[in-house]
């Protein structure tokens, strides 16, 4: 299950060890996926791009961060 505006720490893949976030953008149409070193999301930021669909978005956290903790982050 994705979580949106939350941030959440991947625990699986490439991107193990990073905190993401997900937000949905109107203009450009899309999802956009951004990491960073700690959990308020200020420390090492990197934009991953605007996923123009859900599919493409899903693609890529199966790739990239299989398995997010979205509890950690709002904890």
């Amino acid at each position: 299950m994705l979580a949106f505006g939350v941030p959440g720490k991947v625990k699986e893949g490439p991107l193990k060890g990073w905190w993401i976030k997900i937000q949905e953008c109107e203009t450009p149409k899309g999802f956009l996926v951004s990491r960073a070193r700690n959990v308020e999301m200020d420390q090492t930021l990197v934009l991953d791009g605007i996923f123009p669909t859900r599919e493409a978005l899903e693609a890529f956290l199966a790739q990239q961060a299989p398995t997010i903790d979205w509890n950690q982050g709002t904890a």
